[in-house]
Parts: C-alpha cells; sequence; structure tokens
C-alpha cells in the first residue's frame, strides 16, 4: 500500500512499524458549534484510509479526540449557560455537540464503532504530567500567564519544520497564548495557561510547589491523547492540511524534544481544503456549510459522502451544488440497481462475474494507491454498468454490494430495502390495467404508487424504483 507521507514530502510504501497492527491518530473536533463540511471531508477521507488498511489486511487501532476545552469551548459555553458556573457549563456545552458530531458522522458513513474516542477534559492528568517533564527538561518555562514551550531550546537538538518548512525565531522569545495562530514563523506557544476571570480550570501543583491553576494549551492535548493511547512512535497521523502548522508542527516539538523518542508518527497523512469560490471553508469567514445546510437543500449525508470520494484527498476541490447534484445522481444510480436484486430473476453469467471482479479487484488497488478514490469510483461505476433488468447475476451483485459497503462505507443494502405487498399489488393491478390498454386507470396506478415513493418504468418487464 502507498501513501502520500507529509513527513517526508513523497509517495511512499506504508507497512506498520510493528507485526500487523497500524496505530492511527486523527485530530477531531472542537465541540463547540456543527462541523461544517470541509471538516467533515477529512474524518471520510480517514474513515476511507482505515477501511482500506483492513481490507489490505491490517488490524487497525484508530483514536479521535475531542477537543472539549479550548478559547473556543470556553468562549460560548459562557454565552450558551452565563448563569452557570464555568466546568459545569463547558461540560454541559460540549456534550451536546459531542453528541451532535457522532451523529452526523455515522450520518456520512462513518463507522464511528471503528474509533475510540478521547476527551482532553480526561487527561488532564497526563498533560499537566507531559509538562512538567519538559519542565524538567529546560524546554518549557514559567511566565505571569502560563507556562509556554521554548522554540529555540527545542532546536538546540531537534529540527523544527519538518512539515511546513516554516522557520522560527531565535533572536526573541516571541510567544502566542491563543490556541490557533496563523504566522509565517513559529514562536514559543502555550502549555498550560492560566486561569482568567469566569474560566474553568483545573489545580496543576507543580514540583516545586506552585500552584499554575489553569487549563491545557490545545497543542498539547493532541500530542499527549495521540502518545498515550497509541504509543510513540504510531503509524499514521491524519488531519486536514490547514493543521499542518502550527498545530502539527507544535505536536512534533512537544512529543520529540528532550529526552524522548526522536520520531512521534511515522505518516502524516493530510488531505486538502474543500473550497467555497476558490476559498477555504471557514467559520471565521463565514463562507461555510453545515451538513443540516445540505439536507435543507434535499441532499443525503451519502450524497455528500459520494462528493468527497469523486476527488482526490490531496487535490483542493471547490464545493458547488453541481458537484452535490453530480453525486446524488451517481449514487442515485447505484440504488437503482441494488434495488434490481428484489424484482428481477437471476440470470446466472460467468462473464458478469468475471467482469465484476475484475473491475472490483482494479478499484481495490486504486483505494491501497494513495487512497486514488476518483478511480475507485469510476471502476464502480464500470462494475454497477453490468447490470441490466433483463441481466443481474446475484453473485456478481452481491460482490459490487459488499464492496461499496466495505471499501467505500455506503450501506448500500440498508438504502434499498424491498417494497411492501401492498406496493406489489399496486403494480400487479397497473401491469393488468395496461394489458388491457386501460390507460387512465393505469396512469392513475402510476401517481398512486409515485405518491408512495415508488417510480415505475415500463419496458420488457415493470421495473420499480424508489423516489
Amino acid at each position: 500500500m502507498k501513501l502520500f507521507n507529509t513527513r517526508t514530502h513523497k509517495v511512499e510504501e506504508f507497512k506498520p512499524l510493528e507485526d500487523n497492527e497500524v496505530r492511527m491518530y486523527s485530530c477531531g473536533p472542537t465541540v463547540y458549534n456543527h462541523a461544517h463540511i470541509g471538516n467533515l471531508s477529512s474524518y471520510i477521507y480517514a474513515d476511507l484510509l482505515r477501511r482500506t488498511l483492513r481490507g489490505a489486511g491490517y488490524r487497525v487501532k484508530h483514536v479521535m479526540n475531542f477537543t472539549d476545552v479550548d478559547d473556543k469551548t470556553i468562549r460560548d459555553s459562557k454565552k450558551a449557560y452565563p448563569n452557570m458556573e464555568p466546568m459545569e457549563a463547558l461540560t454541559k456545552f460540549t456534550k451536546h455537540y459531542e453528541e451532535v458530531f457522532l451523529s452526523e458522522m455515522k450520518a456520512v458513513g462513518v463507522n464511528v464503532d471503528d474509533i475510540h474516542f478521547v476527551k482532553a477534559t480526561d487527561n488532564i492528568a497526563s498533560i499537566q504530567q507531559h509538562v512538567q517533564h519538559l519542565m524538567d527538561e529546560g524546554i518549557a518555562y514559567l511566565a505571569d500567564d502560563g507556562i509556554y514551550f521554548s522554540i529555540a531550546k527545542y532546536k538546540e537538538n531537534r529540527v523544527y519544520g519538518q512539515l511546513s518548512k516554516v522557520e522560527s525565531r531565535t533572536d526573541t522569545r516571541a510567544r502566542v497564548d491563543n490556541d490557533e495562530y496563523d504566522k509565517d514563523e513559529a514562536s514559543d506557544f502555550a502549555l498550560w495557561k492560566r486561569q482568567k476571570p469566569g474560566e474553568p480550570a483545573w489545580d496543576f501543583i507543580m514540583s516545586d510547589g506552585t500552584n499554575v491553576k489553569g487549563r491545557p494549551g490545545w497543542h498539547i492535548e493532541c500530542s499527549v491523547m495521540s502518545s498515550k493511547n497509541l504509543g510513540q512512535p504510531f503509524d499514521i497521523h491524519t488531519g486536514g492540511v490547514d493543521l499542518i502548522f502550527p498545530h502539527h508542527e507544535n505536536e512534533i516539538a512537544q512529543s520529540t524534544a528532550g529526552d524522548q523518542p526522536e520520531l512521534y508518527a511515522n505518516f502524516f497523512v493530510h488531505n486538502e481544503h474543500l473550497l467555497v469560490n476558490g476559498q477555504k471553508m471557514s467559520k471565521s469567514l463565514h463562507n461555510f456549510y453545515t451538513l443540516p445546510d445540505l439536507i435543507d437543500k434535499g441532499y443525503s449525508p451519502l450524497d455528500f459522502r459520494v462528493l468527497v470520494m469523486q476527488s482526490s484527498y490531496r487535490s483542493a476541490t471547490n464545493f458547488s451544488w453541481e458537484s452535490l447534484t453530480a453525486a446524488q445522481n451517481r449514487l442515485r444510480h447505484w440504488r437503482n440497481v441494488a434495488e434490481l436484486r428484489h424484482q428481477v430473476s437471476e440470470m446466472p453469467s460467468q462473464n458478469q462475474v468475471e467482469a465484476v471482479q475484475s473491475a472490483l479487484e482494479d478499484a481495490r488497488l486504486a483505494m491501497e494507491n494513495d487512497l486514488d478514490t476518483p478511480k475507485a469510483l469510476m471502476l464502480v461505476d464500470q462494475a454497477i454498468d453490468q447490470f441490466k433488468p433483463e441481466a443481474v447475476d446475484s453473485s456478481a451483485l452481491d460482490f459490487v454490494l459488499d464492496f461499496i459497503e466495505q471499501n467505500l462505507g455506503i450501506g448500500i443494502r440498508k438504502l434499498t430495502p424491498d417494497i411492501s405487498e401492498e406496493d406489489y399489488k399496486l403494480i400487479d393491478k397497473r401491469t393488468k390495467a395496461r394489458q388491457q390498454k386501460d390507460w387512465t386507470e393505469s396512469d392513475k396506478l402510476r401517481d398512486e404508487l409515485a405518491d408512495r415513493g415508488i417510480i415505475v418504468k415500463d419496458g420488457q418487464t415493470t421495473i420499480w424504483n424508489r423516489r
């Protein structure tokens, strides 16, 4: 299997560091609102990667975090519950959006049962222990507003900027206390922030007895949760390209400083942006869509999953309603073919079986070649197009439906249940009306079926599809 490794800036053959198990960490959501669809695309690609690794025969341990304490969650929990104690408000607020996130992940076909979710607030003691260790190593220092990581000290023995090639300042100690920042140069960043008025906080008794009461910075949370659950080094770290700097660079620095292992994660796999009018989708720019926005327009969450797969994860993609409609039409065609299993007699065909197996094997290889989802979809289309109402080999159709479900994450069988006995009776009545050339009755029954969400198509035999 091949993957583009941001750490080495080239496509490499992937092999696990140990045995046959892949240890993978994905930067998860900051739970303060609905995830916009650009972020959801990142989680879909991670889900596809995990499915592909398993299809290649590896066991996969996949960990994803909830950032449930940071600048945004504190800010918005105070707005949502202004009269509530800060810690209680934070817990109630973030719990709600954790549930929203999991619901939307399931809706877009991500198998959340295959992911081990961890929360920053459940790992405070481990975070404090790591911060204290960085202090003991002389790579972190105490300031008036918290504890900071020294980039200059780190650079005495390690290389900073291996993912982004961003250089750091060495002539002055420039500090950044906000969790997220966007600069061309790295600055010392907060590992632990002193409590501000009205903020939730944890006691942090340092080795010299000083209590730096406060809460963790954003970057340290992922460093600790990944290494704690996967060990260090682990195999794959995923996320969007917007996380390369500063977040992932700072994760690497915190995790490899001092006497810690020099390697944090072997592969970094980053997906490109989902754009709107050529711009990165961002809540700060107010140019983003959420899953409910798409549903309100008449699209399904799985239509969006197909749209994501229509582009390579390493190519920036411009979101448009036209491209989403194309994805919707593709999935509708797959569903129409899947529904044939309920209504046509099997026509065994070794040629059809062989053609389908060949296309699906090539699709599997495409997925193992740096997640080439556009090619994989094209090959699935080729397999799907083997089936006509008068030519369906059930074994061949099962092969296709299995691939779509297991490799692409779309539960096609669940989407295409059989129609009811009453529906079949109406179709039979309409067939008889057509045989008797009673077109008025035939049209009436067609409309009645349409009202029930069933569209009939007349040919050598009448075929139905759900609307």
